[in-house]
């Protein structure tokens, strides 16, 4: 019972830190008129992939690889099958269709490399070098096309200070200011001790979860933490399908599988090098890699997830989680 509360407990801190840091990070993005597709694939997905981040780091530090992992490869599964499923139930997510062409297929090269890493058992800290320098690299481009244009004007956000009257934007006409730059400084500094303490408290949590159910920890890993620190995303994706805002809705999710896989797995193993038995592989990995690619496919499908789609991704989720502890 104590190690259930703490696991419920410990998502408060964890999705609070991850909300205040989101909103931080929106807020000095926003002073710099940065696209929306740019924020969710960046600033959005970073600031939700924190917990992933701090939970894999730590669990690779203490010497628990199998969570790390499972962690990491569950949060992928869930960012497509039960984040893109429910967000497209509640309202039709439009894709942009240079998310499909270009993140969606990194991610897959990315989890490609990674079985690759694996055919010797492990992740090494030069691989996870590789991952982070990789992922570095694929954030410097982004930033720099989007800096040049790239995307197109439709899709950049307009400038703080460019509203016209009667259009809402004016803050004396709304009534709410366009956050400071301080006081997004303080929910980033608020957001980061929060993720590291509701980190700590879901591991010990899970931990203790998987001794009292004897199973291994891989598929708490996998099912309830990855679920867990994926309530940020979701909380996120949610709001921007609500807002008809699809690009950062689906850039939210691709931008954070991108990070998972590269950041995250990286760091992790940069931490401590990452054992990957053959079970992880099959267990894990490849299911991250095929709900990946059957992502492209419904996306590509008029440029919209419809609610049919959506219901379908959730239902193979839903099947996935089942089979991880059955077959466990």
């Amino acid at each position: 019972m104590r190690d259930t509360l703490l696991f419920a407990f410990a998502l408060v801190p964890l999705t609070l830190g991850a909300d205040w840091l989101v909103r931080g990070a929106a807020g000095l993005a926003q002073r710099f008129g940065v696209s929306p597709l740019v924020v969710g694939l960046t600033v959005v997905a970073f600031g939700t992939s924190a917990p992933e981040l701090v939970v894999s780091a730590l669990a690779s530090l203490e010497g628990q690889p199998d969570v790390a992992v499972g962690n990491i490869m569950g949060s992928t599964a869930a960012n497509v099958g039960l984040i893109v499923g429910v967000g497209a139930l509640i309202r039709p997510i439009e894709v942009h269709r240079r998310v499909i062409v270009r993140e969606t297929p990194l991610v897959i090269i990315v989890l490609s490399l990674v079985m690759v890493l694996s055919l010797n058992d492990a992740v090494g800290r030069l691989d996870g070098l590789v991952l982070v320098s990789g992922w570095a690299l694929y954030l410097f481009f982004l930033l720099k096309w989007e800096r040049v244009g790239v995307f197109g004007k439709a899709d950049r956000a307009p400038e703080p200070d460019a509203h016209r009257p009667g259009d809402g934007t004016d803050p004396e006409e709304t009534g709410v200011a366009a956050p400071g730059i301080w006081w997004s400084l303080v929910r980033i500094g608020l957001g980061l001790p929060c993720l590291t303490y509701g980190a700590n408290w879901l591991l010990e949590g899970a931990e203790g979860i998987a001794r009292s159910l004897a199973v291994p920890e891989a598929v708490i890993a996998a099912t309830m933490i990855a679920v867990g620190t994926s309530l940020p995303e979701l909380a996120s994706t949610l709001v921007a399908a609500f807002r008809r805002m699809g690009d950062i809705a689906i850039g939210n999710v691709i931008g954070s599988n991108v990070f998972n896989l590269g950041l995250v797995l990286g760091t992790a193993a940069l931490v401590r090098p990452l054992v990957l038995h053959p079970t992880i592989v099959v267990g894990y990995v490849l299911p991250a890699l095929a709900f990946s690619v059957i992502l492209i496919p419904l996306a590509l499908h008029r440029g919209t997830v419809q609610r049919s789609e959506g219901g379908l991704l959730l239902l193979l989720y839903l099947a996935y989680i089942v089979l991880v502890w059955l077959f466990n």
